[in-house]
């Protein structure tokens, strides 16, 4: 059946507001469900959709500040939130973020933990609900029960990642348990791999509008893929030879390409009418503010007058921004890059900082930079804290800006692309001593208009990816399998030891749960 998600969002969100907490995430109180019984709900095939659809509404949050997705980020090499004078300092949760000197009390790692969880929550009871109606028929709910396992499967990923052993929650257990007990990491990881390997053979093998926006067979197989990759780290046992293999099978379908533009991938019609481009596998599907909206990175970029350059209706917070070494990993010619100065399409805004007209620079009345009122991004960032330039820092531009935004922009978000399917074969293949991977690595940097490289060492592995994903919340785990997360060096930020490699387990979730155990380190 055709669904179009964007057009159904605003009525589901509004629905899961009415059965999914938003507090802590041990809340399992079996009253969560209100007034709905098996005897009221589902009432028909309906009801069974939306209830489907709603576990997808929940990665909407993922891009918001302060979540899941800023600890990604500002943890790596890629971006900081400076403290610029007054503003951002927010009692040093950032400062501490980017300098990986985790505290447990810092209310983004409860934030990320409760939306991490919430899509928990949301799939099994999708699960639940969806195993004991009658109200669709067996073969959708074959096919609706293989995607919300995969999806779960994902927000599992996404946990072990980030926390190491956490509670495993299912439909099946007693959610009378208000202290569910963590399981190791390698059990997370079992039960990622069991379960995107169990429910493939429900999945559609197609590409189409069927499946914009939701996970297909060759979606579950990138992801096996990407969990393969990381296995060594996760469960102390590598799995390269089956990271390869997933990344063949989604390559040999021939359903997917690089697209000849990669910022094709991160334009504001990149959903191409429900079909998406040849690359872009698993999206978030976001749209106009009230219908799925979220994707506020113009908001946590830019600079407070780039309101005037793009129409904004709101003013930018002047926040996130990259950092020299990686903004100067990027060679000029590489159109990946952006070009200084200018506003054409680019990872990076750097350089003057122009008014709507394109000709007048902008300037900020209050700057005490050296080099006047004018608004000039520099690569380089003058200072973490206390005093950072409010101008300093080249700013995310990867995402197009709408003329005329609100808060928040329409373009839909990459979870999987094609290119991570081919660098992940690539890497695989180099990590079993093969290297018939510079040819993978080098589509893609010949798709940013950069000659092929003879060889490909790891060093260089990890630099193309982290050019090629900036910013797409891949570049944490990737430093992290590279050795370079904790003891690496960039701006900044001094050699860690290696328990912060893993996030802090929540204080609030400790306070809430006396059987969960702090990682070590902290």
């Amino acid at each position: 059946m055709n669904f179009n998600i964007k057009s159904r969002v605003l009525g589901i969100a509004m629905a899961v507001a009415l059965v999914l907490p938003f507090n802590s995430c041990t809340d399992l109180d079996p009253e969560l469900f209100s007034d709905l019984s098996n005897d009221n709900f589902p009432a028909g095939q309906g009801d069974v959709i939306g209830l489907y659809l709603s576990a997808y509404t929940r990665l909407f949050p993922m891009m918001n500040h302060n979540s899941y997705m800023s600890i990604q980020e500002v943890s790596s090499d890629e971006v900081a939130i400076p403290q610029r004078g007054s503003d951002w300092f927010d009692g040093g949760i950032w400062l501490r973020t980017h300098q990986l000197t985790f505290d447990a009390t810092d209310q983004q790692f409860n934030n990320a933990w409760v939306f991490l969880y919430q899509g928990v929550q949301q799939t099994n009871l999708v699960i639940q609900t969806i195993q004991e109606t009658d109200a669709i028929t067996d073969e959708d709910k074959a096919l609706y029960l293989s995607e919300i396992r995969s999806l779960r499967a994902y927000w599992y990923m996404l946990l072990m990642d980030a926390f190491g052993s956490v509670p495993l929650i299912t439909e099946d257990s007693d959610l009378t348990d208000l202290s569910p007990v963590q399981a190791s990491r390698a059990e997370i990881f079992n039960f990622v791999e069991t379960e995107l390997l169990d429910a493939a053979s429900g999945l559609l093998e197609e590409k189409s509008i069927n499946t914009y926006g939701k996970i297909n067979y060759w979606v579950n197989r990138a992801l096996l893929s990407r969990l393969y990759l990381n296995a060594e780290v996760y469960t102390g046992t590598p799995r390269y030879a089956e990271a390869e293999q997933m990344a063949d099978e989604v390559i040999n379908s021939g359903l997917y390409s690089l697209t000849d533009d990669y910022f094709d991938n991160f334009s504001v019609d990149n959903d191409n009418g429900f079909n998406s481009t040849s690359e872009n596998m698993w999206v978030i599907p976001y749209d106009a503010p009230a219908v799925a909206g979220g994707f506020n990175i113009p908001m946590q970029t830019l600079h407070y007058v780039s309101q005037t350059t793009f129409s904004l209706q709101e003013q930018p917070w002047n926040g996130y921004c990259s950092l020299s070494e990686f903004y100067n990993s990027y060679d000029d010619d590489d159109l990946r890059k952006g070009e200084y100065g200018s506003y054409t399409r680019g990872n990076f805004l750097a350089g003057p900082q122009y008014a709507a007209n394109g000709e007048d620079i902008l300037e900020d009345g209050v700057a005490t930079d050296p080099d006047g009122p004018g608004v000039v991004h520099t690569p380089e960032l003058n200072a973490l804290f206390p005093n950072a330039y409010r101008q300093a820092g080249v700013r995310i531009y990867k995402y197009e800006i709408p003329n005329g935004s609100p808060s928040t922009i329409p373009n839909d978000f990459p979870i999987v692309r094609y290119a991570e399917v081919l660098l992940n074969k690539a890497e695989a293949q180099m990590r079993q001593g093969d290297d018939g991977g510079a040819m993978l690595v080098n589509m893609i940097r010949n798709r940013a208009g950069l000659e092929d490289m003879d060889d490909v060492d790891m060093e260089e592995m990890l630099a193309e990816r982290g050019r090629e994903f900036f910013y797409e919340g891949l570049r944490r785990t990737d430093l992290i399998r590279f050795g370079a997360f904790a003891s690496g060096t960039w701006p900044f930020k001094s050699p860690q030891p290696e328990t912060a490699n893993l996030f802090p387990i929540p204080a609030p979730q400790l306070n809430a749960n006396s059987n969960l155990q702090q990682n070590q380190g902290y």
